[in-house]
């Protein structure tokens, strides 16, 4: 109270417009309530683009609105960090054993195929990449390590791939491949 008069309290929901000025001060955190739902969905729904807005439904429950894409990738993460952390835990209980003993018990069974040292290293850029796709809101990096660890194990586990890929190169045998000429070129497209 000051002078008498009530001091006047600062509108902690005012309602942010479109274009991103505010009305008032609506802190970005504060979850938005029925009334301004119904009042400015559409502001809701602009600022879900740019981050997810919580709302306080009237029974006290509290609700989300963001974008598919955003949860599509919240629920991929959490399924990929919950693989990384089963294979973490199966990993550090059998460390010191062959990795063919174990790999089956994880997400990852293509491991049986590499050495202990190869599993270690693996387990460090699990750890990273899966990191890093939190980080970048991307599963593509990670993805693609994992595409790379299992096509390595592939060719462990076939004998002759591994020899013909592990060979020494004999250079006197290479021989220079060059491109066909327009001509012979212009003629294979066409038929």
């Amino acid at each position: 109270m000051t002078g008498g008069r009530l001091a006047a309290k600062p509108r902690r929901n005012a309602i942010r417009t479109k274009a991103g000025g505010a009305r008032g001060s609506r802190r970005r955190d504060a979850p938005w309530g029925p009334t301004e739902l119904q009042r400015s969905y559409r502001t809701v729904l602009d600022m879900a683009k740019e981050a997810p807005q919580s709302i306080l439904d009237s029974d006290g429950e509290m609700l989300v609105v963001q974008t598919k894409r955003s949860a599509d990738f919240q629920r991929q993460l959490q399924e990929r960090v919950a693989e990384a952390a089963r294979f973490q835990a199966v990993y550090a209980y059998n460390r010191d054993k062959d990795p063919s003993d174990w790999a089956g018990q994880t997400t990852f069974p293509f491991l049986a195929a590499l050495s202990r040292a190869e599993v270690e290293e693996f387990a460090r850029e699990l750890l990273a990449y899966t990191l890093d796709a939190a980080r970048r809101e991307t599963l593509e990096n990670l993805d693609g390590n994992l595409r790379a660890w299992g096509a390595t194990a592939e060719i462990y586990e076939d004998p002759e791939v591994l020899a013909q890929m592990t060979a020494a190169i004999d250079y006197d045998k290479l021989e220079e491949v060059l491109p066909p000429p327009e001509a012979a070129a212009a003629a294979a497209a066409e038929v």
